[in-house]
């Protein structure tokens, strides 16, 4: 897909001025951008575009070429668009648009558990408070009990639908430099109580102790996908067993492994982290935050499984050095 012709002629609606801009350039505008002639020919076509689009071949790339939103393998969502060139020529704009899609999908979940999710401890703690005030259940431990409960119950549902939208709302122009092994030392602290509540032993595995893992990001919210990850391992993982946490340096990129001896994620679970959409409505809220950290922060997930347990692997690209 070399490039055979030295500049692309684009005429601007707003200032009626033709511009010539190198070809390269297009290579900088963030998105892909393929430039047919009017014979229909192929000019050039961005780094990585084909492969957005599933294309072996310019006559595979060229097939693809049609204006609208598409499904692609692995998950993935493209948007084409087309502008007519001066010289009777195209030039298609295609945006990967998985991740806006996931926001989307994502936002809409958060306002359903909002709206619904929170309905029932909520009415319950309603019900309750008012059979305690007009004496049908009597003003004991028991009742107050049962209404804290359920105000801990909606508190926790109101906190998984804020993480969310944070995450959602996370801006990469704020992100500062993190170390992960201070995120992972921290993760595995707060998971601390449930393992020991379930007999299991929390291992951090750091390939090299003495090595900052820098990465750019929100550290609240890397700290906070970590969390959770451990906690589902620790939580339906099996009893009396250990869950290992290691970070690993991978040339351009950390990667975190989560490991434990259970079954890992069910297919519903796999499809919230892995998919452009969910296999369906999710139990919870807890992985599609970690996804939609993970969309926000250009870091990759598997899943795996053998005989000897199951993993989820992140892949962090590095901080820049310095």
């Amino acid at each position: 897909m070399a490039a055979v012709q030295a500049g692309v002629s684009m005429n601007t609606a707003s200032t009626r001025n033709t511009i010539c801009l190198p070809l390269e350039v297009l290579d900088t505008f963030g998105c892909g951008c393929v430039v047919v002639d009017a014979a229909g020919g192929l000019v050039h076509a961005t780094p990585g575009v084909a492969a957005w689009l599933g294309a072996d071949d310019d006559a595979g790339l060229h097939a693809r070429l049609l204006e609208g939103t598409h499904d692609m393998s692995a998950g993935r969502r493209v948007r084409i668009t087309r502008s007519a060139l001066p010289d009777g020529g195209a030039l298609f704009r295609v945006e990967d648009i998985t991740a806006q899609v996931r926001a989307r999908v994502l936002r809409d979940d958060a306002l359903r558990a909002m709206s619904h999710d929170l309905r029932s401890p909520l009415g319950a703690v309603l019900t309750l408070a008012e059979s305690a005030a007009d004496g049908t259940l009597p003003a004991t431990t028991e009742t107050f009990g049962q209404i804290a409960r359920s105000a801990e119950l909606a508190l926790a549902r109101a906190d998984a639908v804020l993480r969310l939208l944070r995450a959602d709302a996370a801006d990469p122009a704020r992100f500062e430099a993190v170390d992960l092994t201070q995120i992972a030392a921290e993760a595995a602290d707060e998971c601390w109580q449930a393992a020991r509540s379930r007999d299991v032993k929390i291992v951090v595995d750091i390939g090299d102790p003495d090595a900052e893992a820098l990465v750019i990001g929100d550290g609240d919210l890397l700290r906070g996908a970590l969390t959770k990850l451990l906690q589902n391992a620790v939580m339906h993982g099996p009893r009396d067993a250990a869950v290992t946490l290691g970070i690993d340096d991978d040339g351009d990129a950390w990667t975190i492994a989560v490991r434990d001896t259970g079954a890992g994620p069910d297919a519903l679970a796999r499809s919230v982290l892995l998919d452009a959409e969910p296999a369906g409505r999710p139990r919870g809220l807890g992985l599609a935050f970690v996804r939609r950290v993970c969309d926000g922060h250009g870091i990759g997930i598997t899943c795996s499984r053998d005989e000897a347990g199951s993993e989820i692997r992140l892949t962090v690209p590095k901080a820049a050095a310095t």
